[in-house]
């Protein structure tokens, strides 16, 4: 990663005679600025980790808001870019919930229910849920209805539509590994790995260009659902 590895280089430029002392103190400066721009972000998503009380009213679902963080900061750790790593930190920390709902604990016919109301996204069908998967569904579409909100502030509404379709691919073939267990069916390695490029990847590159600039375009969010060759997994 270039902010820690420019740590790293500082320390070890420090120690040449020959370094620039402007130099090695304007990059002191930006690592530091830049650092307390991260501390104040980590501070500020862990408080809205800690508010939704996952820990407490699901228990058996992981609490990686650091790591959910790290991963995002990892993408993209410029300042300007603060939106983009709120967006993708918050939904790496929501789908890892998801990603325990499916292994740890629904039961298939839960998570079938679960799956056809994420497929309808709409609070009509919150009742239809168990109270665990409530929790979860409510914080899911409220994080979505404030994510529309900025945005359309920004100018950007159409990335919505692409954010809620990838988290449908990915609830999709949560569900489909579900239905191999119950039918203790061994996939083949090419339904298998067609399965994980939507587990693993998919959703996340959608929504890593959700909450960037301009630079991201619709022809971009069009190239990640065209499937393109750098996306699909090979032997």
């Amino acid at each position: 990663m270039p902010r820690i590895e420019a740590r790293h280089y500082l320390s070890i430029y420090q120690e040449d005679d020959s370094h620039n002392e402007t130099l090695l103190n304007f990059a002191k400066l930006d690592f530091n600025t830049v650092q307390k721009v991260h501390q104040k972000e980590l501070s500020e998503i862990t408080w809205w980790w800690k508010d939704l009380d996952f820990v407490a009213k699901l228990p058996f679902a992981r609490d990686k808001i650091v790591e959910a963080y790290f991963w995002a900061f990892a993408v993209y750790f410029q300042p300007e870019y603060y939106f983009a790593r709120m967006v993708l930190a918050k939904t790496i920390a929501i789908i890892t919930v998801i990603d325990d709902i499916y292994d740890v604990r629904g039961t298939y016919e839960e998570l079938e229910s679960f799956t056809e109301a994420i497929e309808r996204w709409n609070t009509s069908v919150v009742d239809q849920l168990p109270d665990y998967m409530k929790v979860c569904y409510e914080v899911l579409l409220n994080f979505f209805t404030k994510l529309e909100e900025s945005l359309a502030n920004k100018g950007i509404l159409y990335r919505l539509h692409y954010a809620r379709e990838a988290f449908k691919v990915q609830v999709r073939a949560y569900f489909q590994e579900a239905k191999w267990l119950k039918q203790k069916y061994t996939p083949t390695m090419e339904e298998d790995m067609s399965v994980e490029r939507n587990t693993s990847f998919f959703m996340l590159a959608v929504v890593s260009f959700v909450g960037m600039g301009v630079i991201v375009r619709k022809d971009s969010m069009d190239w990640v659902f065209s499937e393109p060759k750098i996306s699909k997994p090979h032997l």
